[in-house]
């Protein structure tokens, strides 16, 4: 176990960090703690002061950090495969940041495995916080709100769903897709889909009707493919220099190699 020093200036504010058990602190929070107690030093101070002290640690995003309370056996993160992100929204709380594809996939409960890298969606032509690249970003424009899951922003199903069909290639792990889509089409709402999907091309709307009768959601899929705007195929669904399975109904070519186990 680590001993970490605590200053007569710095006690005053160790203890409200103690008493308020904050995950992450940002410099406006180190400000606000200072001003409670009467502590006149620059943030900047305080801050170093703490860190040199293993009070915080830092996340990779500039200005915020991570809170290690006592409690903890020495200097180490709360090992939350999140925090980035939650740094990145703790300084800018109205970023319009979301977890995304597989990392939805396994929030929602719908993946039984978490990826290599965590994934995070920002909307096209928004700025990227340098230490979210350290994940995988990719660029989508939700038309529908983020559920709010383990207090972060996550993709609800309709949007991860829209999202791989209109770009499968955004989406790492197809060949254990056939495990959950069963349950995901079921919970997905169809007027939901069609909101997401209402920019995007027949292609997307296509490979999304296929997924609804790949799911045994033939009278959505339906439904779907009959508001789909014009267009020809083919479409293909997973990687193009691979042979795969033409569904003429959908002129969708199915090359992700997964299988559909659980309805």
């Amino acid at each position: 176990m680590t001993i970490r020093s605590i200053s007569p200036s710095l006690a005053g504010i160790v203890e409200l960090l103690e008493l308020e058990q904050p995950a992450l602190v940002s410099t406006q929070d180190i400000t606000d703690l200072a001003e409670q107690i009467g502590l006149d030093w620059p943030a900047g101070l305080v801050v170093r002061r703490l860190r040199e002290r293993g009070w915080l640690l830092d996340v990779g995003v500039r200005g915020v950090w991570e809170f290690i309370p006592a409690a903890r056996a020495g200097v180490y993160g709360a090992g939350d495969r999140m925090t980035t992100l939650r740094a990145a929204l703790h300084r800018n709380p109205d970023a319009n940041f979301a977890v995304a594809e597989e990392s939805a996939a396994f929030l929602l409960g719908y993946s039984s495995r978490p990826p290599s890298k965590e994934v995070v969606a920002v909307p096209p032509h928004e700025s990227v916080p340098p230490a979210l690249r350290k994940g995988r970003v990719v660029r989508w424009q939700s038309h529908i709100e983020p559920k709010r899951l383990n207090d972060l922003p996550v993709w609800p199903v309709e949007t991860l769903l829209a999202a791989m069909a209109s770009r499968p290639s955004g989406y790492r792990d197809w060949p254990n897709v056939g495990e959950w889509i069963g349950a995901a089409a079921r919970d997905a709402d169809l007027g939901e889909l069609r909101l997401e999907l209402h920019d995007r091309g027949r292609a997307a709307w296509a490979r999304m009707a296929y997924l609804l009768w790949l799911a045994g959601c033939g009278d959505d899929a339906d439904l779907l493919l009959a508001d789909a705007p014009e267009g020809k195929g083919p479409f293909y669904l997973g990687n193009r220099d691979k042979d795969g399975t033409y569904v003429r109904k959908f002129e969708v070519i199915d090359s992700t190699g997964m299988e559909v186990t659980s309805f």
